[in-house]
């Protein structure tokens, strides 16, 4: 078996050495399904070797690129955009076991491994579909990327290829709630004319998490400055995301 070795000595340190021992399987032969089991997590998630659900994997569960660092937030409604395969909203879940999740991902081969992931956590819905400034129809640009790189067009060439496209007001109101807790937004760039349409849920979010990706759609950290424009808020930076908190800060 060829596998990083630096990489497994690390997730050993992480989660113990018969954990280390299943996630070397996660670098042998391409394109298999892992079931591993996480120590102090209810239920296994399953990872494809040698994609970069390994990578996603990493970032979630090792470097942790979703702990957040605010104070007294325990959040209840949850919105994923760019689920991916689910790894985020069991982080959460795990977390949070009172959260609801909505999970969001318009690439169908990860949805079919977002809802094996969950499936196991009542608290999650998956949901397949597009985040999308206009509700509609999209399809997926790019199909032959990474699974953790997929991008959205409006170009649809047919039925087969669309995606229903949802905008962030549907999907909280799909949630079933009037505010959102937590948003967390990692979409390969279509965040820049999400974020140009702002003004039309931004109010409605105590917390985003946001990965930008300016090196794909040129303007995103500039769309995501003017959306904040005026706005009181708290920053962090949290592995490859921003950690935008719009919650009063508490009387000293």
């Amino acid at each position: 078996m060829n596998f990083p070795l630096t990489r497994v000595l690390r997730c050993s340190r992480h989660f113990g050495f018969r954990t280390g021992i299943q996630i070397a399987r996660l670098h042998g032969p391409p394109g298999r399904l892992i079931r591993l089991q996480l120590p102090r997590f209810a239920h296994p998630v399953w990872v494809r070797s040698r994609t970069s659900d390994v990578v996603t994997f990493e970032e979630v569960f090792v470097t942790k690129h979703y702990e957040l660092p605010f104070r007294d937030f325990v959040p209840r409604h949850i919105l994923d955009l760019g689920a991916n395969v689910g790894f985020t909203s069991v982080y959460f879940a795990r977390h949070w076991p009172h959260a609801r999740i909505l999970a969001v991902e318009p690439e169908p081969t990860n949805v079919g491994l977002l809802k094996k992931n969950t499936s196991a956590w009542p608290q999650i819905t998956p949901c397949h579909a597009a985040v999308w400034a206009r509700a509609g129809r999209v399809s997926i640009a790019n199909p032959s990327a990474e699974a953790n790189a997929f991008r959205v067009s409006e170009r649809v060439d047919g039925p087969a290829s669309a995606i229903p496209a949802l905008t962030v007001a549907q999907l909280i109101a799909q949630q079933g709630c009037s505010h959102l807790d937590l948003l967390k937004m990692d979409i390969e760039g279509a965040e820049a004319e999400i974020l140009r349409h702002a003004g039309e849920w931004l109010d409605r979010v105590s917390v985003l998490v946001i990965e930008l990706h300016d090196r794909i759609v040129p303007g995103c950290a500039q769309a995501l400055c003017d959306a904040l424009r005026g706005r009181a808020f708290h920053q962090e930076i949290v592995g490859n995301n921003l950690a935008i908190d719009f919650r009063p800060s508490p009387t000293l």
